[in-house]
């Protein structure tokens, strides 16, 4: 075979080989160009999706996190002194006087105790502790809407002997409501020179504790957070009705 012939089929293979090789490029860019368009479609239409999900996700979220937020444990103290202060005749406690809990009589030991009454609410309805410190033989009563000391049985709740030994006296695991007045009464074992001076009484529990008389019944928070949506929302109403009736007069 002559020079001329081979040098005719060698070229001849390698054209053939470049115009393979060459079609197999341009397959792959289309490819490429297929599947690069069909994600870039399929993103363009998940944008708005997602777009339109985040208000409700980032709802949902905060909504979570405002639910399993724990409460969080708060103390409040304050300290007094019934040295001359205005006298009563006291309830009966438990314990060495053998009355009841809450008391049903009056004392036959503190006939006129100088007595401390401190108004207090809680926003949170729980279990709360009192601790009273004095440098006397003190006790304590707890009250409920009002304290009247000419009638000291009535709205009465609680009652305690000094706890857990004389200087000090104090309640555990009372169960009070959110927003109810209360009154904790300190004062004296009996009419002896014993039986007033200085104190402080901490009280400590799950919710905020507010020193003070307040408004009785005054409504949770979810319920005025619920009467304010819906006030909005009635809002709303009314001004889509009004704008409805000016379009219909035009």
């Amino acid at each position: 075979m002559s020079e001329a012939i081979k040098e005719s089929i060698v070229s001849e293979n390698n054209l053939s080989h470049h115009s393979t090789k060459l079609s197999q490029t341009a397959n792959l860019k289309s490819l490429s160009k297929c599947s690069f368009n069909f994600w870039q479609e399929s993103l363009r239409r998940s944008i708005p999706i997602a777009s339109a999900a985040m208000p409700a996700l980032g709802v949902a979220i905060a909504l979570s996190v405002s639910i399993i937020l724990p409460s969080q444990a708060s103390t409040i103290s304050y300290s007094g002194n019934t040295t001359n202060a205005p006298t009563f005749n006291r309830p009966e406690t438990e314990g060495f006087e053998g009355g009841t809990n809450p008391p049903t009589s009056l004392s036959s030991n503190g006939t006129a105790v100088p007595y401390y009454s401190q108004p207090f609410s809680v926003n949170t309805t729980g279990s709360y502790n009192v601790v009273g410190s004095q440098d006397f033989q003190g006790i304590q009563f707890l009250y409920q809407n009002s304290f009247n000391s000419a009638t000291p049985l009535v709205n009465l709740l609680n009652g305690n002997d000094p706890f857990p030994d004389e200087g000090t006296s104090g309640f555990s695991g009372l169960s009070l409501t959110a927003n109810n007045q209360y009154f904790l009464v300190t004062t004296g074992f009996d009419n002896s020179n014993n039986s007033f001076g200085t104190f402080t009484n901490t009280i400590t529990g799950p919710g905020n504790i507010t020193l003070g008389s307040s408004a009785v019944n005054v409504p949770e928070p979810s319920s005025i957070a619920s009467t304010i949506a819906f006030g909005i929302f009635g809002s709303s109403f009314i001004l889509k009705r009004k704008l409805r009736k000016l379009k219909s007069v035009n």
